[in-house]
Parts: structure tokens; sequence; C-alpha cells
């Protein structure tokens, strides 16, 4: 019982610690992200030509006239695409005084296996519903499920939270994550400024963990092993290179074209 005990007051401990680091979901003094949209092309294993992602933010939705609409689509393509397809098209529609997220859809199109989860956010509960479809098949199955905690960011919110801060050298951010289905702990550091793609550029390190939905325990996340983060060191702050160390091997995420909305 005493080494039942011990356990339980280290997991506890650990928990409040986790907790504890959390940066505030509240907006940071860098100026907002003017509309725009952002065009990347996709690198995987050496694999220049291996996909394209467009991400667009802040454009008016006459269907949300109320909520600042984020979107992404796009995916593998080429040699890529047959050695591992993968297709995504996202929307997000947050709060526009906050950005924190209000309702967030994503679709995941990986051939054999079409994923679409929808997410509502409602003070410190996440709704899920997530819908599975076999295409050769046609067979569907539905679930859902919830996670209570709050603040929990999605994809978009947490890259708009990001950028928003002072990021001074140095610098750590704690963000909960949920950019499907699965909670996730994003942590964020500053390693410093440096010229990059010959661009002012600063430099982040990404890691991430699972969030056990249940007992809020932090656990390993093996498909990813290392990220780095170049956002561009000017009032845009955009990302100009994601490079990521995951279970497919090295993929990189480099801005090609930007425009004002």
């Amino acid at each position: 019982m005493k080494v039942l005990a011990a356990l339980l007051a280290l997991s506890l401990t650990a928990l409040a610690d986790w907790k504890s680091e959390i940066t505030p979901a509240k907006l940071g003094p860098h100026p907002k992200l003017a509309p725009q949209q952002f065009t990347y092309r996709l690198s995987w294993n050496g694999m220049v030509n291996a996909g394209e992602l467009t991400f667009t933010f802040g454009k008016p939705d006459p269907k949300f006239p109320s909520d600042y609409v984020a979107r992404a689509h796009g995916g593998s393509s080429g040699i890529a695409a047959k050695l591992y397809k993968h297709k995504v098209a996202l929307v997000s529609r947050l709060d526009p005084a906050t950005l924190r997220p209000r309702a967030y859809v994503g679709i995941q199109d990986e051939g054999d296996e079409i994923n679409t989860t929808h997410s509502t956010w409602a003070g410190t509960r996440v709704k899920i519903e997530q819908s599975i479809r076999l295409p050769k098949s046609g067979k569907q199955a539905t679930a859902g499920s919830e996670f209570r905690f709050t603040p929990v960011h999605d994809l978009f919110s947490a890259m708009l939270h990001v950028r928003s801060h002072r990021l001074a050298d140095g610098d750590t951010l704690s963000l909960p994550l949920l950019p499907f289905d699965k909670p996730y702990l994003m942590r964020v550091k500053v390693l410093g400024r440096e010229k990059f793609k010959n661009r002012d550029t600063i430099k982040l390190d990404v890691a991430i963990q699972k969030i056990d939905p249940k007992t809020k325990a932090l656990l390993p996340y093996k498909k990813m092993k290392s990220s780095t983060l170049w956002l561009s060191d000017d009032a845009n702050r955009i990302p100009v290179e994601l490079r990521s160390e995951i279970f497919i091997g090295d993929v990189r995420m480099t801005l090609a074209d930007a425009k004002v909305l």
C-alpha cells in the first residue's frame, strides 16, 4: 500500500507540474496577422516535390460572419503519394477577439481510409465526433468522445497564439493541443535569431507529447522525434520552413508563396 501511495503521489506531482507550465490562452503583444494566404512545398526524404499545403487565415466567410476562419488543404503528390498517400482539408472557426477555437473540422484521406473529425469547444469541454469510411468497401463507423480541460487549442489557434507572444531568445511556451481526436502537449522553445533562406527568422524547437484523455498523464509521442520551425522575424511572423523527423522519415514544409487577401 505504501508503494502504491508513493506512485500515486509521484503521478499527481507530475500532473501538477505539467498543468503549472501551461501558457495562458491570452494573446501576446505582437500584432494580429492580417488576412493572408501561404503556400508551402513539401519534401520527404530528399524528394523535393512531395506535395503542397495551402493555409488561409482571416479571409471573411459569409457562412460564418461572426468567426475568424482559418483553413488548410493539400497533401502528398507524385512519387511520394504513391508511397504514402495523405491529403487533408481543415477548417477552423475561432473567436475573433481571443483567437480561441469554437469549432473545427478535419478530413484526412489516406486512400484506403478517410477520417473526418468534428470538434466543438464549450467551456472546459471539447466534444469530438469522428467518422471513418473505407472507400473500397463503403463501410463506415462513427464514434464520439470528449476531452475535459482548458485551455485547449486547435492547430490554427496554436499557430496564431505562438506568433503573438514576445518570443525572446530562451522563451518557452506550453500549449495543450487537439489537432484531431486526441490531445497533445506542445512545447515550444525559442532557440534564437538567425538568417535562414535569406530572411531574418526566429528559430523554434517544437516538442510534442500525448495527453491521456482520462488521467491527463503525459505519454511519449513516438511518431515525431524532433521538429524545428523558422518563423519570419517581422510583423507577419509566418512559418518559413518546418523540418520534422517523423515515423516516415524527414519531412520539410518550405514557404513557396505568400499573399495578402
